[in-house]
């Protein structure tokens, strides 16, 4: 989606008064300006022709015949949905509970009779200039969106081809629990589990830097080698180094994985714990002691 482009053009005005002198005087006015002017009798008129045509600013006269302005004001805001066209009311009311009405019926300025050529010129080149500034800031809206829902597809893609390698189903062991809280659907963080041959069980914990892709990336050949490695036996310094070098082949500069290893032999009741990288562990003991696991390699 490009940028908006800055808009030269003259602007499209539409005129809504059931005095015909009025106008008049106010259609040559805005001519001369050299903006184009097409005009109406009463407020349904006015409606009718915003639907045709999409005027960027509406004049409306606050009190008209089958129509008033403030019901036009109404369905003129309604057809403009999110498109920010000014409605300025032209009238000589002064009783303020009646200008207010025409505020809450959608108006955004007054233009009060008789009028005044500088200021009709600077209220409209205001009004203008607002106008634009919400078709940039809507503009860039839309492109937020676009973008981010981008990133959500990229990111569920990344999820699915990681869970294809991942084998998460090892993670449904009656000995493990955990809980996963990601900022985004595919964030980097991985946790695979698989038995060893001789017993035992080895987990591995890693944090990619990145999300979606290039994580995913990452992620699948760790998979990969943990399952594959973990499954024939081999030990945990073992798998590391694989992992360590197929990483650095494949990395490239500033995207590395943080990771802990731990191997568990339940018949020894024994530990080994490894980390590189990421914050220390705590190890909670079955009478609530609880001891840190201190991160010592990086």
């Amino acid at each position: 989606m490009d940028d908006p482009l800055p808009e030269n053009r003259p602007l499209r005005i539409l005129i809504a008064d059931d005095s015909d002198s009025d106008r008049l005087i106010l259609k040559t006015l805005l001519r001369r300006l050299g903006h184009k002017v097409e005009d109406a009798e009463n407020g349904l008129e006015a409606v009718n022709i915003f639907r045709k045509s999409a005027p960027d600013i509406v004049l409306l006269d606050a009190l008209m015949p089958v129509m008033d302005g403030m019901e036009a004001a109404r369905q003129i805001k309604v057809l403009a949905g999110e498109q920010l066209v000014p409605l300025i009311f032209l009238t000589s009311l002064s009783d303020a509970v009646a200008l207010a009405r025409c505020l809450e019926a959608g108006g955004d300025d007054f233009l009060t009779k008789p009028y005044n050529r500088i200021i009709i010129e600077a209220k409209i080149n205001a009004f203008n200039r607002m106008r634009l500034m919400h078709r940039t800031l809507s503009h860039h809206r839309d492109l937020i969106r676009e973008r981010n829902s981008k990133l959500l597809e990229e990111q569920e893609i990344a999820k699915r081809v990681f869970d294809n390698v991942a084998h998460t189903g090892c993670l449904d062991a009656p000995n493990i629990r955990f809980h996963a809280s990601p900022m985004s659907i595919f964030n980097g963080d991985v946790l695979f589990a698989c038995p060893r041959p001789a017993g035992g069980m080895q987990i591995l914990i890693g944090d990619f830097t990145g999300h979606g892709l290039p994580a995913a990336i990452g992620a699948m050949p760790v998979a990969e080698i943990f399952y594959g490695m973990t499954s024939k036996g081999f030990s945990g310094s073992d798998v590391l180094r694989e992992i360590n070098q197929k990483l650095g082949r494949i990395l490239p500069t500033g995207m590395f994985c943080c990771a802990a290893m731990i191997q568990a032999d339940f018949h020894l009741n024994q530990l080994q714990i490894w980390n590189g990288g990421l914050p220390d562990g705590v190890l909670l003991r079955k009478d609530g002691m609880r001891e840190t696991v201190v991160s010592r390699h990086l």
